[in-house]
């Protein structure tokens, strides 16, 4: 059995990652301001999605669809319209005769987006079958956590994707929100004040989602777990790293690999300049 794996751009994995696993990319379109509108950002097309599909349906025997959150885009509703059609075009309902057995074609919504969403893709591009690997994907987004820092709540707030109390603190001298993303949306897990010291509550998260941490009494030991950093600054992304790696190694968390991958165009319209992000989740690879 083949898999093919199609994901979308707010995976943000980088080319010669897509290129070693041959998965395809459908992209998120970033819209820019106009007539003083803030800029924004839309999904996917149907049509866009159906290509991918077909293009995915041409080299394997199945094809997985892994998607950016519904509690951020709308890009599963056309991803569900999209694999009807292609099911459609295969099944002979359209006069094609039937050259594919139920359930080829899997959509899974990740529940998360960026680099907890390019972990989840990761995962799944190792399996061999659609099941296996949607099963992997789901493995991952229920252990992994994409955690944030933004310079501007301004952006979040327009696009609805954070709540009014927490869109109350732009503006608020020197507080900085460490958010996560969930299934239901963007919460705050700390509010504190300073760039720099967000940065540290940021690694601090992230060490207790790797289960580097215990509150009390003998710790168990931690599973691997693969990271992810993101930012627009190279500096302060080195410095990132640095900071997280021995944090983890301090912390007892076994960290199998870091990848720094970039922040796409669409994301970056929501997060704007300035933004930090470390995604963790458990390595499956050997699973």
């Amino acid at each position: 059995m083949s898999l093919a794996v199609v994901t979308d751009s707010a995976a943000c994995l980088t080319e010669p990652l897509l290129r070693e696993r041959a998965i395809e990319v459908v992209p998120l379109h970033a819209i820019p301001a106009d007539n003083g509108e803030a800029a924004t950002t839309s999904r996917p097309s149907v049509q866009e999605l159906v290509d991918a599909y077909r293009r995915a349906a041409s080299r394997a025997e199945e094809v997985l669809a892994i998607h950016i959150s519904s509690a951020l885009s709308g890009t599963m509703d056309n991803a569900r319209i999209a694999a009807a059609q292609v099911e459609a075009e295969y099944s002979g309902r359209d006069g094609r005769a039937e050259r594919r057995r139920p359930q080829w074609l899997r959509v899974v919504d990740s529940g998360t987006s960026s680099g907890a969403l390019g972990l989840a893709v990761l995962a799944a591009a190792g399996a061999h079958d659609a099941r296996r690997g949607a099963a992997l994907a789901q493995a991952s987004t229920a252990r992994s956590c994409q955690l944030f820092v933004v310079d501007d709540l301004g952006r979040l707030a327009r696009s609805g994707r954070i709540d009014r109390t927490t869109a109350r603190l732009d503006g608020v001298l020197g507080i900085r929100p460490v958010l996560a993303l969930t299934r239901d949306g963007i919460r705050t897990l700390e509010t504190v004040r300073g760039a720099a010291r967000a940065r540290r509550h940021l690694i601090a998260q992230a060490v207790r989602v790797a289960g580097g941490t215990a509150l009390s009494g003998p710790r168990h030991p931690a599973d691997p777990v693969r990271l992810v950093i993101q930012g627009d600054d190279a500096s302060k992304l080195a410095l990132l790293e640095t900071d997280l790696r021995q944090a983890m190694e301090e912390a007892g968390a076994k960290v199998s690999e870091v990848l720094t991958l970039p922040v796409d165009e669409a994301t970056s319209t929501h997060v704007g300049p300035g933004a930090l992000g470390i995604a963790v989740a458990p390595d499956l690879r050997a699973h």
